[in-house]
């Protein structure tokens, strides 16, 4: 099964994505960067990142609509094409206000991305073989995480706990935007793999429809507690390794280990999948990652924070593709865009509010405190775990 040939939209399809995911991570930890630059404070950091996510919670599920009219393909173009463009407008965003509104827009683009990618997905791959093409579109992404912040690094320097130019980082966005279109620009006359339905209920009740159904809801919050974990993992590291005098170059390393260990967990993930039930893997997964969150409040060196971050990292990349997998295997292909649509808006809600309640508690309590907030989040979501 190992050995089993990819389709052959899946391959431009997980290079592209590795190139996308790649600039996401680049530009995120230097827009924190940017904004201690700025003299920004935790509040702020937090509500900017909060920006992140505004415009996708508000537009997420009208998008999953506009993908059955559109096709998932174009999406995948138009996304990599405003990413490229607000990696530029990034390079020029020298108030915390330009910084906010870029970073809104860097969100918007990289929700494009993320739902024609995962359409695709859930549209094209057998189902039998969900769990497989979930996990290697994940992997691709943690490809993509974990080089963000290396070569990120690298290029931006560093200047003790800041870096030299954050502005070089955000060309380097630039750069890769560019290259991530290459192998995905010839879909740009490609027509929905389904066409979606009308429904004339509207899109919201569609959706409230979809995320009624058993099991559905479940794996959004689930989803919704990992990516919110993970985004604020991204946001908050920087701002935790300015607190405890930590370089760029170590924050940016333990970025890439968090990512290299949830490429990992992906990786294996077929496998984990023949030996262990969903709830099994869901459950402790859940468990470990909830119980490393806490643990990293009371972390003071790169070393300790890194082995920390090397664990939660493998636990963390588990849940997301297999909650993919889950709204995909309940619903028609017809409502497929929509419910993929409906778990990232549950994603990106959480990645809204997560983020500014983080920042305040940050201004209240240090970046630490941050972490135990993670680790409350996670906890909450273990009860959602079914056996089925």
């Amino acid at each position: 099964m190992a050995a089993e040939k990819l389709l052959p939209w899946a391959k431009p399809l997980l290079v592209s994505s590795t190139l996308t995911q790649a600039t996401i991570y680049v530009l995120r930890p230097m827009i924190t960067y940017r904004a201690i630059e700025l003299d920004g404070n935790s509040a702020q950091i937090g509500l900017i990142a909060a920006l992140y996510a505004l415009f996708p919670v508000l537009l997420a599920l009208q998008f999953g609509s506009w993908v059955g009219k559109l096709g998932e393909a174009k999406f995948i173009i138009y996304g990599t094409l405003a990413m490229m463009v607000t990696s530029g407008a990034l390079i020029f965003a020298n108030n915390l206000v330009t910084l906010g509104i870029a970073t809104a827009a860097a969100g918007l683009a990289h929700l494009a991305c993320m739902v024609g990618g995962q359409s695709m997905v859930a549209l094209r791959a057998p189902r039998a073989s969900y769990d497989r093409y979930f996990g290697f579109y994940t992997f691709s992404a943690s490809v993509g995480h974990m080089l963000g912040p290396i070569i990120a690094t690298i290029v931006a320097g560093s200047n003790g706990t800041l870096p030299k130019s954050t502005s070089n980082a955000f060309l380097l966005g630039v750069a890769l935007t560019i290259i991530a279109l290459v192998p995905v620009i010839r879909w740009r006359n490609e027509r929905p793999t389904v066409e979606g339905k009308e429904n004339s209920e509207g899109t919201f009740k569609a959706a409230v429809n979809l995320v009624k159904r058993p099991g559905i809801m479940a794996a959004i919050y689930i989803s919704l507690a990992i990516s919110s974990a993970a985004d604020v993992l991204v946001v908050f590291l920087p701002l935790f390794g300015t607190e405890n005098n930590f370089s760029p170059y170590a924050i940016g390393a333990i970025l890439a280990i968090r990512a290299g260990t949830t490429m990992l967990s992906r990786f294996f993930l077929g496998r984990l999948s023949q030996r262990f039930s969903t709830f099994q893997l869901l459950w402790w997964s859940t468990i470990i990652s909830t119980v490393c969150c806490a643990a990293m409040a009371f972390t003071h060196t790169p070393i300790s924070l890194g082995v920390v971050v090397f664990i939660a990292g493998f636990s963390l990349g588990v849940g997301q593709p297999l909650t993919m997998s889950l709204v995909s295997q309940k619903t028609e292909s017809s409502e497929r865009a929509l419910a993929v649509s409906a778990r990232l808006m549950g994603n990106r809600f959480g990645q809204f509010l997560v983020p500014a309640t983080a920042g305040a508690l940050a201004a209240a309590s240090g970046a630490g405190a941050v972490f135990i907030g993670l680790a409350v989040l996670l906890g909450s979501s273990i009860f959602s775990v079914k056996r089925n």
